[in-house]
């Protein structure tokens, strides 16, 4: 436990300070900020406060914010050592078993840091506009009322989520649709990371974006039970059961088993045959 822990640790030092990271952290806030702005000025228009853990239930539950979201973390991903050619060689100093456990435990803090950051984001700047509390504001209330989206035309803001307000608190949801966001971050980065061993940093980028961009076109045609990308959005299954739960199910199942893979496929590397290949 503790020799991957030192390893994940050491690379979050490293990592932190990357210029690359940085960029993808500011490019999650940058796509975060723009729908923020456009439910922070529906409800200035509107005259009422919010609460101010709604924002980051609006803003992430929104399809065309969570298309462009996982940029961000894939910018992020794009500066850790197995996608940029030096696995090998660290492989070599601790080992393919300690090495993998470290590469898959620092994806899952950095998953969590990067949703943390964005949820802290959207409290900092709605505490100017709002109060603490479980009660839901109401502009939320007349958002989720808009049946004829003229509140979604004008402010280019949705949130069609009445079953979430009637069966949850604000509280409640900002954890949900924080877990559902973590889950979906942390099972992209596992992908990658398993795809970029057994192909390419490069090809691994492609994988996820296909399966990223596969889950959006199935959501928007309405198949949100096969879609990934709708899975991490709460407000599609939250019917007053306890239904939503099988998400975070699958999604924790997809990452266990992609752990599983990734420990396989890191036994079988052929360090001479990659490094001549990328050499």
């Amino acid at each position: 436990m503790g020799s991957f822990a030192v390893i994940a640790k050491g690379m979050l030092r490293q990592e932190q300070r990357s210029g690359r990271v940085m960029m993808g952290y500011l490019l999650g806030c940058a796509i975060v900020g723009y729908w923020m702005s456009n439910f922070l000025r529906y409800a200035v228009d509107a005259g009422e406060p919010i609460n101010i853990l709604e924002t980051f239930c609006v803003v992430e539950q929104h399809y065309v914010n969570m298309l462009f979201l996982v940029l961000g973390w894939l910018l992020i991903m794009a500066d850790v050592p197995f996608m940029k050619g030096n696995i090998y060689l660290l492989l070599y100093r601790c080992g393919r078993k300690r090495w993998n456990m470290g590469m898959l435990f620092y994806i899952l803090i950095q998953a969590f840091l990067y949703a943390a950051a964005l949820a802290a984001f959207t409290i900092i700047i709605s505490s100017f506009f709002g109060f603490a509390g479980n009660m839901w504001s109401s502009p939320v209330y007349s958002l989720a009322l808009d049946v004829t989206n003229n509140i979604g035309a004008k402010y280019n803001i949705t949130f069609p989520w009445l079953g979430m307000m009637k069966a949850m608190s604000v509280p409640q949801a900002f954890a949900v649709t924080f877990l559902f966001l973590y889950l979906y971050l942390a099972f992209m980065g596992v992908l990658l990371y398993v795809a970029a061993l057994l192909l390419s940093g490069t090809a691994g980028m492609v994988v996820v974006m296909g399966v990223h961009l596969a889950g959006y076109l199935r959501m928007m045609d309405g198949y949100t039970e096969t879609s990934l990308l709708a899975r991490a959005v709460p407000g599609n299954f939250i019917d007053g059961t306890l239904s939503y739960w099988q998400s975070a199910a699958l999604f924790l199942e997809w990452i266990a088993v992609l752990m599983v893979l990734s420990s396989v496929f890191v036994k079988k590397i052929e360090f001479q045959q990659r490094d001549e290949a990328e050499g």
